[in-house]
């Protein structure tokens, strides 16, 4: 007999002994929210209802992240670094500045709100509270939030050079066409981290390189390999989906490969990365740098050894901990090789 698909097996459960398992009342509410689905549509209202200016903000921060906007930000001061041509002028810190908000508030926020517009169905089952989910923004202020957001970050783009505006471009198509029919990536099991990972680590570096100092074949070996390992940590963030991604049949790493081997894969990828890059720094004769990065893999791999225990339960808890030493590792590669 031919064997289903992944998505449409049941959703697996780590072993009794590594944890117990969710309680009924999780289950139900999973079905609840998936019985809800065909009714989304109707619950997001065309005009904004009646409430006061702080209750609005909130709700419009909390549909483009802000908490997503630290990699991205992080990745184009990485890039800067590696440029060489930052100075502390008034046009460099200006250049600066400019460079960080577009590619976190602007950019990034604008993608954060896109993709939850087109992910309300997932995030109807994952996390039915969030505002476009529920119904509390209106479709006119989510059309808002977007274009404002994208006007400003073109504008920002035009003033740092031609190069950023074509990267903003590819930034914003990318953004769209994640999550955004008929494209929609993210239902192409590698194709969705590859696509996030480059929006995250590589467009924003290559963005700074080309403001500070320009695009060197170094930057774009260093940027692409943390992009590559840029695909293990979007492997991780799809565990917090997992039960919508089951419910809509979208085939994420956890769910086509199970969460025990999705978790070996995302670890692996993340090393091999970095041990990629230390072996660029180790031949151009920096063993310093490469001993460095070799310090920030060794807890990585300690906390690697707890997570694949508890993959299902324990995604989160990895990202807050051994994202940071990744992050580290990928400053020093810039600082050393710029």
């Amino acid at each position: 007999m031919k064997r289903k698909p992944a998505y449409l097996r049941p959703l697996p459960r780590e072993s009794a002994s590594a944890e117990t398992s969710p309680p009924e009342s999780d289950s139900n509410a999973v079905y609840s929210s998936a019985q809800a689905l065909p009714n989304l549509k109707s619950e997001v209202s065309n005009t904004a209802p009646n409430r006061n200016w702080r209750t609005e903000l909130k709700l419009c921060l909390t549909i483009i992240k802000p908490i997503t906007w630290v990699p991205v930000v992080w990745s184009f001061w990485c890039g800067a670094v590696m440029a060489g041509g930052l100075s502390w002028t008034l046009e460099g810190l200006t250049k600066l500045l400019v460079g960080l908000i577009l590619a976190g508030p602007l950019l990034c926020g604008m993608a954060q709100a896109i993709n939850d517009w087109f992910d309300r169905e997932v995030d109807a089952v994952n996390e039915p509270w969030r505002p476009i989910a529920s119904g509390q923004l209106s479709v006119v202020r989510i059309y808002q939030v977007i274009g404002t957001l994208g006007f400003f970050g073109l504008m920002a783009a035009y003033y740092l050079g031609p190069v950023v505006m074509l990267l903003a471009f590819f930034g914003i198509f990318m953004a769209h066409n994640y999550s955004a029919p008929p494209l929609r990536l993210k239902r192409f099991t590698w194709i969705g981290p590859l696509s996030s990972a480059s929006s995250y680590i590589l467009v924003p570096w290559l963005a700074a390189a080309s403001v500070f100092g320009g695009i060197t074949w170094r930057a774009m070996a260093i940027s692409g390999l943390y992009t590559l390992g840029g695909i293990g940590i979007m492997i991780l963030n799809d565990f917090k989906s997992i039960r919508g991604d089951y419910q809509l049949k979208l085939p994420s790493v956890p769910v086509v490969y199970g969460t025990r081997t999705a978790s070996r894969l995302a670890c692996a990828i993340m090393d091999l990365s970095q041990l990629t890059v230390g072996g660029l720094l180790l031949m151009e004769g920096r063993p310093v740098a490469v001993a460095i990065l070799a310090l920030l893999l060794f807890p990585q791999l300690l906390l690697q050894h707890r997570f694949i225990e508890k993959p299902l339960s324990r995604a989160i808890w990895y990202n807050a901990r051994g994202q940071n030493f990744l992050v580290l590792g990928m400053l020093v590669a810039a600082w050393v090789t710029f």
